[in-house]
């Protein structure tokens, strides 16, 4: 019963990396209609889509490890040091953005410069 389920843990991981690499590469393709978890600079989706399509690949590669019967090593080190700063930094990066033309474009209403 324990194996079924941990080979169906791995299946849904692997699935997941999978469509993480789908929604990584959209971005990366087309930054100016990026998919909708995030929006703002060329530069931040592009570097949103690079670490989804990393998390996504080290996903994949460490689920079928764990389904072969092997330990988990560099997928788990490419998700904590590359793929997880470059989607954290680049959603702190457009959140940041987004607030900063909301800033801009109320002042500018207002009839100041920002």
């Amino acid at each position: 019963m324990t194996e079924a389920f941990d080979r169906a843990v791995d299946v849904l991981s692997m699935a997941l990396g999978l469509g993480c690499v789908w929604l990584g590469w959209r971005a990366v393709l087309r930054p100016r209609r990026p998919p909708e978890p995030i929006q703002g600079p060329v530069w931040a989706v592009r570097a949103w889509g690079l670490g989804y399509v990393l998390l996504g690949i080290s996903l994949a590669v460490q689920s079928v490890t764990l389904m072969a019967g092997g330990e988990p090593g560099w997928p788990a080190d490419v998700i904590r040091w590359v793929a997880g700063p470059l989607v954290i930094g680049s959603i702190l990066a457009a959140f940041l953005s987004r607030r900063w033309e909301r800033r801009r474009a109320r002042a500018m209403k207002e009839g100041r410069q920002a």
